[in-house]
């Protein structure tokens, strides 16, 4: 629309993103698979408490939006239920980002690099830009424009174990909060049960398709469980139930070091382990036949509340991806990850297009809140406490209190740590730009943190991802989305009844 964009990250474009490390698989219809069957297996998966009407926007612009991927230079594949990039799942990330990134510079996008969006720059009008922390020079500046879009991914890192990239914090969630946009779904987090777990080892995504699932104890867990299937069916088909099984092993003490043993014995790793997981044991240096695994956050339905063009409900802002809550529900359907990106990042680009070319740039005075971010570096030179440090007792309280199992009494104690939390990450010592970008992060994080501890506590039922193992059961009286506002730096909640 002959605009111009910047596209910015806090590290260079691409390599902190989840993308990177995807499978490269989207859901979508082709052959014989029908957009209904689509609408519905999506629903069904997100135990009916998704926004149908951005769920019929994926179903019907999926298939159109994937193939024009091809325009872009991705080569696209074509299945029986979907599309996926190159020719396997260890390369399928950089095979969708390096052309997507050529095809932006070809057109003119200007790339920012190493930079944080602190905050949006916001008045009763609308959005009227950011406030950047320019992590190599230290400096904290404004750049106006007229619209903006958020698609700063999940919020997987408030948890002690996850596969995302580390950058991965919630700032999109805690920007749009603090701006006058709402969040929504935010008790549901997808868990992947079979994540790595040796020490000093990152906690990446190793299923296998047999194995036995050892604890302290020596018990066989699948067989302690009940579990009939073969392993690599149970973390397809069942993989909150086995999730669940596995964080009630290690709460229960019978782990070994909050982790539990994955045994191929005998059996010849190229067979009963897939291309992914034979790679980190390349990679990662790992021997043997016994590997040390956990439950893993991977993947956060909740987020921004957005309509079918993507707006944030405040004048001039936008968002997609997985920084939005809505599409999933309760838990994500297998492919519609990167479906959802391709989908929604389309329409987002194109309402902050047609909000641009009405506007004009307003340069609003935002020298306070620049101050005040500034106050928060110079008061941190002298702080007492190490911010790794708040950061790991941030992350390993909510995994677990709020991990894969639930409950009330739980969930009221979390909130009192990160009550505490907030009171001590103001006297955080800051040595380092490196430093300062951790913290601005973990604040994102307490706030973001705070919601899904709150969100978690309300919904008194189990659904999907969520699970309280003092409400177990699904409860048709809580067909119902929870939201969270903030007014005057006071959060606020609400409810969307499902009809």
């Amino acid at each position: 629309m002959g605009l111009n964009v910047i596209l910015m990250s806090k590290a260079p474009i691409g390599a902190s993103s989840c993308t990177l490390y995807v499978g490269g698989g989207f859901r979508a219809a082709f052959g014989s698979y029908t957009k209904e069957d689509h609408f519905n297996d999506t629903l069904y998966g997100g135990r009916m408490i998704n926004d149908r009407s951005l769920v019929r926007v994926l179903v019907e612009e999926a298939p159109s939006r994937l193939l024009e991927l091809r325009d872009f230079g991705v080569n696209l594949n074509i299945g029986s239920r979907g599309a996926y990039v190159g020719d396997g799942p260890l390369t399928a990330g950089l095979g969708l980002i390096k052309p997507l990134i050529n095809y932006a510079k070809e057109i003119g996008v200007i790339f920012l690099e190493n930079s944080m969006a602190l905050d949006l720059i916001v008045d009763d009008s609308g959005v009227h830009g950011l406030i950047v922390f320019q992590i190599p020079s230290g400096k904290i500046i404004p750049i106006y424009s007229k619209s903006i879009v958020l698609s700063t991914g999940g919020y997987s890192q408030i948890f002690l174990r996850s596969d995302n990239p580390v950058r991965v914090s919630g700032d999109g969630c805690a920007m749009a909060l603090k701006a006058g946009a709402k969040l929504v779904d935010m008790e549901f987090t997808q868990f992947f049960p079979l994540g790595l777990a040796e020490e000093g080892k990152p906690p990446w995504l190793f299923p296998a398709y047999d194995a036995k699932i050892i604890n302290r104890a020596g018990e066989d867990v699948l067989l302690k469980y009940k579990f009939s299937k073969p392993l690599g069916k149970i973390i397809v088909e069942d993989r909150d139930l086995f999730s669940r099984a596995l964080f009630k092993e290690i709460d229960d003490g019978l782990g070994f070091d909050d982790s539990l043993i994955m045994d191929i014995e005998d059996k010849d790793p190229s067979i009963v382990m897939p291309d992914s997981s034979l790679h980190l044991i390349r990679v990662l240096g790992l021997s043997g036949s016994r590997f040390r695994i956990a439950p893993t956050a991977h993947f956060t339905m909740g987020g921004i509340l957005i309509d079918e063009n993507c707006s944030a409900g405040v004048p001039g802002l936008y968002a997609c991806g997985e920084v939005c809550g809505g599409v999933h529900g309760a838990n994500r359907l297998g492919g519609n990850a990167l479906t959802e990106t391709i989908v929604f990042g389309a329409r987002a680009g194109a309402s902050a297009s047609k909000y641009a070319l009405t506007s004009k740039i307003l340069k609003v005075d935002c020298s306070e809140t620049i101050h005040s971010f500034q106050k928060i570096l110079d008061k941190s030179q002298s702080g007492s406490h190490d911010i790794d440090n708040l950061r790991f007792e941030l992350r390993h309280s909510m995994w677990k209190y709020c991990g894969v199992i639930r409950n009330g009494n739980r969930l009221r104690d979390l909130l009192k740590i990160i009550d505490e939390l907030n009171v001590k990450v103001d006297d955080a010592t800051v040595k380092s730009r490196f430093d300062a970008l951790k913290l601005f992060e973990l604040r994102n994080m307490l706030l973001v943190s705070y919601v899904v501890a709150i969100s978690s506590l309300i919904r008194e039922e189990s659904r999907g991802a969520h699970y309280r193992s003092d409400f177990p059961n699904e409860s048709d009286g809580w067909l119902k989305r929870i939201y969270f506002g903030m007014k005057d730096g006071k959060l606020y909640y609400g409810m969307i009844i499902l009809t």
